[in-house]
């Protein structure tokens, strides 16, 4: 079985987006599901679920297998049905030039939540807002594949500020 995932190419020189739910919680295990990802490609993952999320779905110890498989793994948990905190931006900056240096190097970036639509698509979106897309290409782009992304209002209004500040 094959953990489900959607590619989005970022540019004709630069690697790739993984869209995906989270790992070890869609009937394939967790390292098995990890170890696939890598094999697509993928260098770096972001988690946008809490703890409490990933320990709740069996896979508490999702950070420790990415890095044990050699991936960077961001953590920046965003609450579900919410826009990201003040907490998450700092994070977020910090984190930026380590995920635009993975995708400059021709590598994947996998982002996830729970199901891969929601607050992959704030993160996706936020990620190619930082490397100049136009907003209403990443919506478009994200929502063809994952058609669940940009239909919360606050996650919406959330992803505005970010393109028009």
């Amino acid at each position: 079985m094959t953990h489900p995932t959607w590619e989005l190419p970022v540019t004709d020189t630069y690697g790739a987006l993984i869209l995906t739910p989270c790992p070890g919680t869609k009937g394939v295990e967790l390292i098995e599901s990890l170890t696939q990802l890598k094999a697509q490609g993928v260098a770096a993952i972001v988690t946008a679920l809490s703890q409490d999320e990933l320990t709740e779905k069996g896979v508490g110890s999702l950070g420790e297998e990415v890095q044990r498989l050699g991936m960077k793994w961001f953590y920046l948990p965003i609450e579900d049905d919410c826009a990201p905190d003040d907490k998450f931006a700092a994070e977020w900056k910090a984190a930026t030039p380590e995920l635009q240096q993975v995708l400059e190097n021709n590598g994947k970036v996998a982002m996830h939540c729970m199901g891969g639509s929601g607050r992959t698509g704030l993160l996706a979106g936020h990620l190619l807002l930082d490397l100049g897309w136009d907003l209403d290409v990443i919506k478009q782009q994200v929502q063809a594949l994952r058609p669940g992304a940009f239909t919360k209002p606050v996650q919406i209004e959330y992803i505005n500020s970010i393109a028009y500040k």
